[in-house]
């Protein structure tokens, strides 16, 4: 099949490293003898102040990149900023972990409109945290859609490009993201250089949607929280492979003599793990959801949970430092005061 060829002049939005990755994908096609994009500049927003003092200037990812590489950056704020834009004639937009809508008076003056990489297999997962949900969910499989920008709303273009991905056990959000963020990138390079994009040719095609639409809402600091009598090992697991560190409270005496209403403490688990091989001295002393005792070999502080057990191999009391499982466990009267060992989910006044 012979292509009519078109010379693309690209807007790239983006921010993270995901839309990094993305953008790496898509740099050779800038090269060459006869390259499929002849311009390409990298818009993102303004740099943060933050720190201490409010004095250190925190960059986006990619536009870190782009300095590194000798890529034209500019920067767009509010979407006065994004109108600006149309003088720079681009023919084309893509959108990758921008954050803002692009608005429909910056897209109606390109040629062919506006592509995103959307790291599911959408309408599954629209949203903002499609990879957060696809491992909290603990899904098998997952994907990245190449989509056109709608002038409106977020999700709803056209899809152009799916192709599935497997998630292996005990992935990772930094893994998923990174694999993602090359696949979707080698989606959108195959959408440029075969021109998919151009709705005015006469092959231009749409894929109707397999995946049933579903959300995926963001993530808030409240869903780092160990219920354990409501959260499985393996759910327990999932939170930790997708957010990080999680929290729980332990029940601590008062200082003060006079103060006798008990109150609890915060309590961060990393370096968490499942664990099947529990010892009977350790099950004796695992009767209810939320304790936890020490492994017998000391390497780490096993908790009961709804179903199964968890081990964690670093924890940090509130107003303590991080501790390995043998300091936290030896410490605990002068941390918490003589309270039994278990954990709990709501916070005791």
């Amino acid at each position: 099949m012979v292509l009519t060829r078109r010379i693309l002049k690209v807007g790239f939005f983006g921010s993270d490293n995901f839309s990094v990755n993305c953008l790496k994908r898509i740099l050779p096609l800038t090269k060459g003898e006869n390259p499929v994009i002849s311009s390409l500049d990298i818009i993102t927003r303004s740099p943060k102040v933050g720190g201490r003092g409010m004095k250190l200037i925190r960059d986006v990812p990619i536009a870190t990149f782009a300095q590194e590489n000798n890529l034209n950056l500019l920067r767009a704020d509010k979407k006065s900023d994004l109108i600006e834009l149309t003088k720079n004639d681009y023919n084309i937009a893509i959108a990758v972990s921008y954050g803002k809508l692009i608005p429909n008076e910056f897209l109606a003056a390109l040629q062919f409109g506006g592509l995103n990489v959307h790291p599911s297999v959408l309408p599954k997962y629209s949203g903002p945290a499609p990879l957060h949900r696809a491992l909290l969910n603990g899904d098998k499989v997952t994907g990245c859609t190449i989509q056109t920008l709608h002038p409106t709303t977020f999700d709803k273009g056209d899809i152009l490009l799916q192709q599935d991905y497997k998630i292996e056990e005990n992935t990772d959000l930094s893994k998923l993201s990174k694999d993602l963020s090359f696949l979707g990138g080698d989606l959108l390079a195959t959408t440029l250089k075969n021109g998919l994009f151009d709705s005015t040719a006469p092959t231009y095609k749409t894929i109707s949607p397999v995946e049933k639409f579903s959300y995926a809402g963001k993530v808030f600091k409240n869903e780092s929280q160990i219920n354990w009598d409501e959260d499985s090992s393996v759910e327990i697991l999932r939170k930790y492979l997708t957010l990080g560190p999680l929290f729980t409270f332990k029940k601590a005496t008062p200082k003060k003599k006079k103060a006798n209403t008990p109150l609890s403490k915060r309590v961060v688990l990393s370096d968490i793990g499942i664990t099947k091989d529990i010892t009977p001295t350790e099950a004796k002393n695992l009767q209810k959801n939320g304790d936890f005792v020490i492994s017998d070999d000391l390497s780490s502080i096993v908790v009961k949970s709804k179903v199964g057990y968890v081990k964690s191999g670093n924890l940090k009391a509130e107003s303590f430092g991080e501790e390995k499982p043998k300091e936290f466990f030896n410490g605990l009267r002068k941390k918490f005061g003589n309270e039994e060992h278990s954990f709990h989910f709501t916070q005791l006044e």
